[in-house]
């Protein structure tokens, strides 16, 4: 299936605030996307099902790289000609990382692993992240029967080897890697087992943030001075987005935030790409279970935005039986985000999309905050909670429509103070039925703007 969906309102870009563009929507094909060129031009991923590294080009669509399907994260150098992934081995008897180069195909960066390391039912380690050259893979390796963890993050080009991270005691993973590997961004285990943000520049490791909660350091840009992934927010207990820059010395955290409606315990809001300059950055929040999340942008001017609040503001209708899970990766220059979202019905299934921004080049004010409404969980059984954000105090307006427009129920009427507030729907009309399954629409409207927010009842 191919959708697409054009923006039919040339509106204020979110992305910049200061100038105008076109924003479009399209649904690829089906998989799991996790990477990008920095033209556009290349996305490597993984197959559903089979869960296999795939690379497509326009002009070629899906070409899998390796049949069967391993753990990690394929991902693509900067001119889309290499790709990194977990992948068989030669002989078919074991799993291990590998690198895949335009015209010239695989090659296995392990055996040999380093020497403490040694293989895990069948497996060396897994591929997690390459660097913008193309020149280093990063991931793990298997330590069986070895003191100190059983995996610890590991690096490896093709002068080198593959070389080992080492640990704090425990388990360690690395995840990206800058433009020539010389700075990795990936986890720690502490002494409790939860998993903490963790750098290794040149080899030597420093741990980002000593919260007792799993975190990691998901991706590194180019220069190596910024590092994205997750921390705990002391003051809320939330794992919220997160990135720390460098200063000269240390590293600086710098907390970005989540959507509201995070649970405590299993929601979180994490990182995983930005563009060159780091102004715009892309990600996966998760409100409670992997089924309800959302990707968000996040800039300076707005902070951490649902996306299809961002689709939404610029005019994009998104297809009402989709729902967008993740922002997976943004090209540099911010034209071109690649995502996931999974069908609503049975059997669910999984896809992956663009989304291209262009710019008009007509200038205008920064954009003004607007009300927004959320509901978590989302989807749903019934029950949900809506949480608004009100910029200033005066008359609001939330009612529920279903998906030809009649009204279900109004939740809301009245003068409603500025700020944070959450309203509960239980997924009942006004005379008190429960709602069927399918597709419901919440509208906010206050005296500056009107939001709408999808929700989608599965009983």
């Amino acid at each position: 299936m191919k959708v697409t969906c054009l923006a039919l309102l040339v509106v204020s870009a979110v992305l910049s605030g200061i100038v105008r563009a076109e924003v479009t929507f399209e649904i690829i094909d089906v998989g799991y996307a996790t990477d990008i060129s920095d033209d556009a031009s290349v996305v490597v991923g993984n197959t559903e099902g089979l869960y296999e590294p795939f690379r497509w080009t326009a002009e070629g669509g899906i070409e899998i790289l390796a049949e069967g399907g391993g753990s990690g994260s394929p991902d693509v150098s900067a001119d889309g000609t290499q790709v990194s992934a977990s992948i068989p081995g030669a002989d078919g008897t074991y799993w291990t990382q590998g690198r895949w180069t335009l015209g010239a195909g695989w090659e296995e960066t392990m055996p040999p692993p380093p020497p403490d390391g040694n293989p895990m039912s069948d497996s060396y380690g897994s591929a997690w992240g390459l660097s913008d050259d193309g020149s280093t893979v990063v991931g793990l390796y298997w330590r069986a029967g070895q003191p100190g963890g059983s995996a610890h993050g590991s690096t490896w080009t093709r002068e080198t080897g593959a070389v080992g991270l080492g640990s704090s005691g425990g388990n360690s993973r690395a995840n990206d890697a800058n433009e020539d590997g010389t700075v990795i961004a990936g986890w720690d285990e502490s002494d409790f087992g939860h998993w903490q943000p963790t750098v290794w520049v040149d080899g030597v490791k420093t741990i980002l943030a000593e919260d007792e909660a799993f975190c990691e350091a998901t991706a590194v840009l180019r220069d190596g001075s910024v590092v994205l992934g997750q921390a705990l927010d002391d003051s809320t207990n939330l794992r919220v987005a997160a990135r720390w820059i460098w200063n000269g010395t240390s590293w600086d955290e710098d907390l970005l935030g989540a959507l509201p409606g995070l649970h405590p315990n299993f929601g979180m809001a994490l990182c995983y790409d930005a563009t060159e300059d780091g102004s715009v950055i892309v990600g996966y929040n998760r409100f409670s279970n992997p089924g309800d999340a959302t990707g968000f942008i996040w800039t300076e001017e707005t902070g951490v935005m649902d996306v299809e609040d961002y689709l939404t503001d610029n005019g994009v209708i998104v297809p009402s039986d989709i729902n967008i899970v993740s922002l997976q990766a943004i090209t540099p220059d911010g034209s071109t985000m690649v995502g996931i979202c999974y069908d609503i019905y049975p059997p669910y299934t999984a896809r992956w999309f663009f989304i291209n921004t262009q710019s008009t080049g007509i200038e205008e004010s920064p954009a003004q905050v607007t009300s927004r409404v959320h509901a978590y969980p989302n989807p749903t059984r019934g029950e949900t909670t809506l949480s608004l954000s009100i910029p200033r105090s005066g008359r609001v307006d939330l009612a529920v429509y279903d998906i030809s427009g009649r009204l279900v129920k109004k939740l809301v009427t009245g003068s409603v103070e500025a700020g944070q507030q959450e309203v509960y729907w239980d997924g009942r009309d006004a005379s008190g039925i429960e709602v069927t399954s399918g597709i419901y629409f919440c509208r906010l409207t206050t005296e500056d703007t009107r939001e709408t927010r999808k929700i989608t009842v599965l009983r």
